[in-house]
């Protein structure tokens, strides 16, 4: 993990987020802050599109590499903390960047979820869904404003790190349900981009999806009855739909063609969130460039 975060290239990191708050003037730490989080899970969402290692393995491209999620998201806090007005520079904040993941990621609820990631190291080709890759991304994000919403106002103490792991795990359990609902979205676009075919045909492209495994029981114990689209969306976070869509969007483009039942998912999902979908299409797509 340190290796990771030491690629992270602070000075383009502080420059983004420079531009964001010229662009926001009025907005505080924790709303650039946010908008960080939506932009790095929707980039992670289309992900797959570039990290494929065989060419045409249409399954490959919808899992997330590790390696390269796993800089994305020591990006994000790096930003986070320039968010707060902190010096990129400072030694100090790589310190602060290992800290938060241990924060967010190094508890009994992430590791159970098979995202505890502090004991491996990420290597390049090793994969995971981008449903799990959004939950690290916002289970750090929000972790890592707590951290430093508490240092700006000087509440830096062993209390408040007991009270803030406290809350990463509690928010924790918030993202890891919000996982298994956009896990079961997918299998909505996946049916859609696969018309005709039966669920056991389809099977092996969930699985392929590194779909979390309480999510791959439930479909399997529901193989023949999918969740209404309506019902899963009325209980999709919109931090959630944005990632999400990204991945709708990278799956549709697989075989170059959408179909009209991958496009009607995607609108559903864009007028459920009053979404831009040009403006997530655009950020999953700049990742091919």
């Amino acid at each position: 993990l340190l290796g990771i975060i030491n690629q992270v290239d602070v000075v383009k990191a502080e420059a983004d987020v420079q531009k964001l708050q010229q662009k926001y003037p009025d907005e505080k730490p924790n709303q650039i802050a946010h908008r960080l989080m939506m932009e790095k899970a929707v980039y992670g969402g289309g992900m797959g599109l570039a990290t494929s290692l065989l060419p045409g393995a249409a399954l490959a491209l919808l899992t997330v590499d590790l390696a390269a999620t796993t800089l994305l998201q020591s990006e994000m806090v790096y930003q986070i903390a320039a968010a707060y007005g902190l010096d990129l520079k400072d030694p100090a904040r790589k310190g602060e960047v290992l800290g938060i993941f241990g924060l967010s990621l190094g508890g009994s609820r992430a590791i159970k979820a098979g995202l505890g990631l502090l004991k491996a190291t990420p290597v390049a080709g090793a994969a995971i869904g981008a449903s799990a890759n959004a939950t690290m991304i916002y289970a750090l994000g929000y972790a890592a404003c707590r951290f430093y919403e508490a240092q700006l106002h000087s509440e830096a103490s062993t209390e408040k790190l007991v009270e803030s792991q406290a809350a990463s795990e509690k928010y924790l359990e918030t993202a890891i349900a919000q996982q298994a609902i956009m896990d079961r979205i997918l299998v909505h676009i996946i049916v859609a981009s696969h018309p005709g075919k039966s669920w056991e045909d389809i099977l092996p492209s969930l699985q392929a999806a590194k779909l979390s495994s309480a999510s791959l029981e439930a479909i399997a114990n529901n193989i023949n009855q999918q969740q209404p689209l309506d019902t899963l969306l009325d209980q999709l976070n919109r931090d959630y739909a944005l990632p999400l869509l990204a991945q709708c969007h990278t799956i549709s483009q697989l075989d170059s063609a959408v179909t009209p039942a991958e496009s009607q998912v995607i609108e559903k999902i864009t007028q459920e969130f009053d979404v831009d979908v040009e403006a997530i299409k655009k950020i999953a797509s700049s990742i091919q460039g």
